[in-house]
């Protein structure tokens, strides 16, 4: 088994986790461990959408870069996590997750991701 797909699917197996993915900054697909009712290909395309508008609204306000990003639905939670050399981190989130320590495990193991890539 490939180590990014490894990485993926232990978080994925995470009780407090639906599914993760990797996508390209041009939102492809890199890797994912995904639940069977998530498009992976949707997920990612959209995820990087958002994430060049995040980029232009943290830009317009003077926020810097956004690093790591939280939409709260009410079905749970959507995480998106810039990495380091390109690309994003994208965790499906359950609505009762803990988000401090999931929040803390992503970016503790940013550069490991990174690595893999």
């Amino acid at each position: 088994m490939q180590p990014l797909r490894s990485v993926l699917q232990a978080l994925a197996e995470r009780p407090d986790v639906a599914g993760a993915l990797v996508t390209s900054d041009e939102g492809l697909v890199v890797e994912s461990s995904l639940e069977p009712t998530i498009d992976g290909d949707e997920l990612a395309a959209l995820a990087t959408a958002a994430a060049r508008s995040l980029d232009a609204l943290a830009a317009a306000a003077g926020g810097g870069d956004p690093v790591q990003t939280a939409v709260d639905g009410t079905l749970g939670t959507l995480v998106l996590q810039r990495l380091p050399t390109g690309g994003i981190l994208v965790v499906v989130a359950a609505q009762d997750a803990d988000l401090g320590a999931l929040f803390y495990d992503l970016r503790r193991h940013a550069p490991a991701l990174e690595a893999l890539l």
